[in-house]
C-alpha cells in the first residue's frame, strides 16, 4: 500500500509500505477508504513534535472498513465501517 512517509521537517514522500496485518489477538485490519491530514501531521511536518523520527507513517484520521479481526475481537466484524480519530 502507498504511505506518506515524514523525513524530516518540510520532507515527505509517499512510500510503498507492507500492508497491515494481524499481530495481536486484540488487531483489527482497516481498508483505509479516506484519510486526510491534521494539525498535528503539519506541526510534525513543520518538525515542531521532535518525539517524531524520520520514517513515520502521517495521516491518522480516516474511515474505512474492516478486512480482518484478530481471535480477541468480539464488539467488531469483517465489514464493519468505521471512523479513525
Amino acid at each position: 500500500m502507498k504511505a506518506l512517509i515524514y523525513h524530516g521537517p518540510g520532507r515527505k514522500a509517499w512510500e510503498d509500505v507492507p500492508d497491515a496485518t494481524i499481530e495481536k489477538p486484540t488487531d483489527v485490519v482497516v481498508k483505509i477508504e479516506t484519510t486526510t491530514i491534521c494539525g498535528t501531521d503539519l506541526h510534525i511536518l513543520k518538525g515542531d513534535v521532535p518525539a517524531v523520527q524520520d520514517g513515520r507513517i502521517l495521516g491518522h484520521e480516516g474511515v474505512g472498513t474492516i478486512t480482518e479481526v484478530g481471535s480477541a475481537v468480539t464488539s467488531l466484524q469483517v465489514g464493519d465501517r468505521v471512523i479513525i480519530s
